[in-house]
């Protein structure tokens, strides 16, 4: 993607938030403005409000995680208020000074990290790394590796001599890198724990998908977290067929000889989703499928993508590798049509269909169809549904709820204990 295309995303994003008109026939055409909350803290007591005026430009992956990114980096809302309160009032993620003003508290925490090393307090430095990752964060822009934050976020667990096991894998030519984690063996135990293959949303670091594996570790799973394609150091590219990295990535564990390979799992997140549940259902070795929030027929079905909020459609145009200020909807539309589970799995096969698959979601979800457990329960997929009425994307203010219950679901359905 070029640096012109980039621009013309985050600026157009930043229009279609603030209600800035857009051409009509454009894939981002405008939707209704809504009063933003008035600060940040006041945003995430809302659960996943409006956006604060003050951040308006932010990539739209930000509105459904900068809560709990704050919340898991120890930063007070009103903190992070106070930062994003020295930018001048329409400044983007491209401007010198938005870029400035994120590097300059990063790199305040960045010090202070250092200096607690120094001293040998790791659970200050770890604190503070943590902090310095998530301003890092703020200066990223899709589709480019942010190794900055990266680097930050890795150290933060390397100085509590609990590192983030870097592993490479290749598929095809291209090349993805995914965090494995596993807590030691309890009292000498033989016992190998079951595996959890966590995928995040459109434009998820893996790093922002530590507070998943945290959990399902205290429940006993080994988990491996990887990134969409055309997402933080995954190199292939946004399409169907990239679900091919779930079997690069089965035939690794199935080398582990400390982990049970007959309890394997994938856990999608947002987009993420779709690829679990496409490259699940087409690998033996997966046994269950946790879809939160994930499109996977329906929604790339001409009707929803008609009606979907612009501000996810510009992306989607983008990680389709085409111009949304310039392309029409209608072609956007059509592009993702094949990527209908329907149409990627025409026959499923008797084991497809009995394997299990949970999609969690919120009642107020308007970034993919409603009807998706549904539809794929009509294609004859075996699918429990579980949907939060007070909720949106993700079901995100119920986060910790959905946690249990999935772990819960999972443990059955792979016949584990804990």
């Amino acid at each position: 993607m070029t640096d012109k295309l980039i621009s013309n995303l985050l600026t157009l994003l930043g229009a279609v938030l603030l209600a800035a008109v857009v051409p009509r026939e454009s894939a981002a055409q405008g939707t209704p403005s809504a009063r933003a909350a008035d600060s940040m803290a006041e945003f995430c007591r809302k659960g996943q409000a409006e956006y604060p005026g003050g951040i308006a430009r932010m990539h739209p992956s930000f509105k459904f995680n900068i809560c709990w990114w704050l919340e898991d980096a120890g930063i007070e809302p009103s903190t992070f208020d106070d930062v994003v309160g020295t930018l001048p009032q329409h400044a983007g993620p491209l401007e010198p000074t938005w870029q400035a003003t994120f590097s300059k508290a990063a790199q305040m925490h960045l010090e202070q990290a250092r200096a607690a090393e120094e001293r040998g307090d790791n659970a200050s430095a770890s604190a503070a790394y943590k902090k310095a990752a998530f301003y890092l964060r703020m200066n990223r822009l899709p589709k480019q590796i942010p190794a900055a934050d990266l680097q930050a976020t890795e150290r933060a667990y390397a100085v509590l001599g609990k590192p983030l096991q870097r592993i490479a894998f290749k598929s095809g030519e291209k090349e993805f890198v995914g965090y494995f984690r596993a807590l030691p063996r309890q009292g000498g135990s033989n016992q190998k724990p079951p595996v959890l293959v966590i995928l995040g949303g459109l434009d998820n670091l893996k790093t922002e998908m530590i507070r998943h594996s945290d959990y399902f570790m205290g429940r006993g799973f080994a988990t491996l977290i990887v990134e969409n394609p055309d997402t933080g150091e995954n190199q292939l590219g946004f399409r169907p067929e990239s679900s091919a990295m779930l079997d690069t990535i089965a035939d690794y564990i199935k080398t582990r000889s400390d982990l049970d390979t007959s309890r394997v799992a994938v856990y999608g997140w947002s987009m993420g989703g779709y690829l679990g549940t496409l490259g699940g259902l087409r690998n033996d070795l997966y046994r269950a499928i946790v879809n939160i929030g994930g499109p996977s027929d329906a929604s790339f079905g001409q009707v929803h993508c008609e009606k979907a909020p612009a501000w996810i459609v510009a992306p989607y145009t983008v990680f389709a590798n085409m111009n949304p200020r310039t392309t029409p909807r209608q072609t956007m539309c059509e592009y993702y049509e094949a990527f209908q589970l329907s149409r990627q799995l025409k026959m499923p096969t008797a084991a497809q269909l009995r394997k299990p698959i949970l999609m969690v979601n919120g009642a107020r979800e308007d970034l993919v169809s409603r009807d998706e457990p549904t539809a794929l329960a009509a294609l004859g997929f075996n699918v429990t549904q579980l949907v939060f009425g007070d909720d949106g994307h993700t079901a995100e203010s119920n986060m910790r709820e959905h946690f249990e219950f999935t772990a819960n679901w999972l443990m059955r359905r792979l016949k584990t204990g804990n």
